[in-house]
């Protein structure tokens, strides 16, 4: 799933800044595809939850991890961002990104966090997984995607649980180091957690841009 946050925002972006229009098409048409060639590996449908990631030569249950279902949620919210309504893709897309956030919001524990492996309390709270969950959601309902009356209190409650662990310097605590993949659950539950680790901060920026635009909002 990491490829698809990598990979699936630059062909959006490229599509939006080209000047032709048969390339703009081509590029988006692309990133919408990507998508569900993506589902085809490491979603599993019957948790509405990603897998951090697949093996070509044999087909084996990956943990849900955090952040890798973090990095597929915000890769679709930037593909909703650009797409136009009318495109084929936007309805089902929009559809995938529902399922997805309602799934989550079922296993935000009571502080307001995700744990590290969503389905797997021992595995403690984890920062970056949650900012990129609120970030998904608070953006969820800025553009109408959401429900703002069902999703709302998700939100702020993973933003109240993100300042916990903010000190007012700006260091921000509880961040799994990169991680590679593993069918065995132990080696993420081994993983460092780390102070100001570059895969939690920008997370934690656009999580705090979209509750800001939420927060403004009557």
């Amino acid at each position: 799933t990491d490829d698809m946050f990598m990979g699936l925002p630059f062909l959006m972006l490229a599509g939006q800044y080209t000047s032709d229009t048969a390339l703009r098409k081509k590029l988006w048409n692309d990133a919408v595809n990507q998508v569900f060639l993506f589902n085809q590996q490491v979603w599993d449908s019957s948790a509405a939850l990603y897998q951090h990631a697949q093996f070509s030569e044999r087909k084996v249950k990956m943990p849900y991890w955090s952040r890798a279902n973090g990095w597929a949620i915000w890769a679709v919210t930037e593909i909703l961002l650009r797409l136009p309504e009318n495109h084929p893709g936007y309805a089902p897309l929009l559809k995938h990104y529902q399922k997805h956030v309602r799934s989550l919001a079922r296993l935000q524990n009571k502080k307001g966090f995700w744990y590290n492996v969503l389905d797997l309390p021992s595995s403690g709270n984890e920062t970056s997984g949650t900012a990129i969950f609120v970030m998904a959601i608070a953006r969820g309902i800025n553009h109408g995607w959401l429900d703002k009356k069902e999703y709302e209190e998700t939100a702020l409650k993973g933003w109240k649980a993100l300042r916990s662990v903010i000190e007012p310097d700006g260091t921000a605590h509880g961040i799994c180091m990169g991680t590679m993949c593993s069918e065995d659950v132990n080696y993420y539950l081994s993983r460092p957690i780390l102070d100001n680790d570059s895969h939690g901060l920008l997370g934690l920026i656009a999580a705090g841009i979209e509750m800001q635009n939420l927060l403004k909002k009557p």
